[in-house]
């Protein structure tokens, strides 16, 4: 009899395939699954050594129908992804987003199908040291790693759920694969700031504005330039603003909403609505650009309405005045750079670190720092300003004045 019993109560029926049944169905190993009853265990024993002799007799490996020698490739294509859409895998069951999803097949395609794909499932199940071999090596390079093991183990979550596998085996293991790259990104991070520093950001600025009066840099992308970093926002709502958010009478932006990466207009962060005072420079060429983009609108027989958005291009497919892709800002920073290789590395998100960190060396407090970045609480802004607490002389005199009042005793 090829069932035990195992010291959980439970029956394990476990058949070696013959030589021959492995040469015409090219499978390998052994056949294994665990059921609750010796009742259970029996029929299966049964049903599976009757499909053998039918491989033997038939030459013809359809008489075996082993689910898990389906290839994680088409079992992610054919199974999971649907599921997945359908909000059914993980551990939340919620239904992702259209960028969620897009991302997510992205993460399969760069990383996960390379390394997997052609291998059964089966297979993989069975050889979890070369699973966690993969995943290892990827982790030098790829610092989200903790993702791609996250969707690695739904695939073979899914799989055991729905019987292709007895059990999924890789759970284990690949939670010891540890994110080395990203402990390394961050220790880099720690040690030089995320922000630039007060005579970088001059260099930039000189930069810019030498382009934009020598009518290399556009006015639309100075303009983007100079919003984005004097009131600290996230690129994805510098993008979403509309005229009808921009308050000259009274020198404010209200930040409402947010563009996603494919394009729809959704909640800002945390649902906030925030009003963010503007300085005059900014209010005049605010001013000045929606005169300009008036005129630029009117040659295409577009009227200026307080629904138009501030930043608009022609997009892939020659759609024009389209808010402007997620990437916008960095490709324009990078060209920039590209023209100015002296300048320090910079992106949108250095931006806004660099925004709170001159603020905080200004003499603003963290509080301060805090609501003018619409974070929930101070702990979040903290990383965002990269400089150091400092204490005063005033700590030193408090200590020293509390020695001489001792010694007066």
């Amino acid at each position: 009899m090829a069932i035990t019993k195992n010291k959980s109560g439970t029956y394990r029926v476990e058949v070696y395939y013959p030589k021959e049944v492995q040469e015409i169905t090219g499978v390998k190993g052994r056949y294994k699954k665990t059921f609750k009853t010796l009742r259970e265990a029996k029929e299966d024993e049964k049903k599976i050594l009757e499909k053998i002799q039918r491989v033997i007799q038939e030459k013809n490996s359809r008489a075996l129908e082993i689910k898990g020698n389906i290839k994680f490739k088409k079992f992610y294509e054919e199974i999971w992804l649907d599921m997945y859409k359908s909000g059914s895998t993980g551990r939340t069951r919620q239904i992702p987003s259209n960028v969620t999803v897009q991302n997510t097949k992205d993460i399969f395609r760069i990383h996960i199908l390379p390394m997997f794909g052609d291998y059964s499932i089966n297979w993989l199940n069975e050889n979890k040291e070369f699973v966690l071999r993969q995943l290892t090596a990827l982790s030098q390079t790829y610092a989200n790693i903790k993702i791609v093991k996250g969707y690695v183990n739904q695939v073979f979550e899914m799989a055991e759920l729905l019987d292709y596998i007895e059990y999924n085996r890789i759970e284990k293991v690949i939670r010891y694969v540890s994110a080395p790259k990203k402990q390394k990104l961050k220790e880099e991070r720690e040690l030089v700031g995320e922000s630039m520093t007060a005579r970088e950001l001059i260099e930039w600025l000189d930069v810019v504005n030498n382009e934009y009066n020598e009518g290399i840099l556009s006015m639309q992308d100075y303009v983007l330039f100079m919003l984005t970093l004097n009131i600290g926002d996230r690129k994805s709502e510098s993008y979403a603003l509309q005229w009808k958010h921009i308050d000259f009478e009274n020198g404010y932006i209200l930040l409402t909403q947010n563009l996603s990466k494919v394009g729809n207009l959704k909640s800002t962060k945390g649902k906030k609505n925030t009003k963010i005072a503007i300085p005059s420079f900014l209010i005049e060429l605010l001013k000045e650009w929606k005169e300009y983009q008036k005129i630029e609108l009117k040659q295409i027989d577009i009227k200026q309405t307080k629904e138009q958005f501030l930043f608009t291009y022609v997009n892939g497919k020659g759609e024009i005045n389209v808010p402007v892709h997620i990437d916008y800002l960095n490709y324009r920073l990078n060209s920039i750079r590209r023209r100015n290789p002296d300048l320090v590395k910079l992106n949108p998100h250095k931006l806004r670190h660099t925004y709170s960190t001159l603020a905080r060396e200004g003499g603003a407090s963290m509080s301060e720092i805090s609501e003018a970045l619409t974070h929930s609480d101070t702990k979040i802004t903290e990383t965002y300003v990269n400089t150091p607490n400092i204490v005063k002389l005033s700590m030193y005199e408090k200590f020293e004045g509390r020695l001489n009042e001792e010694r007066r005793k």
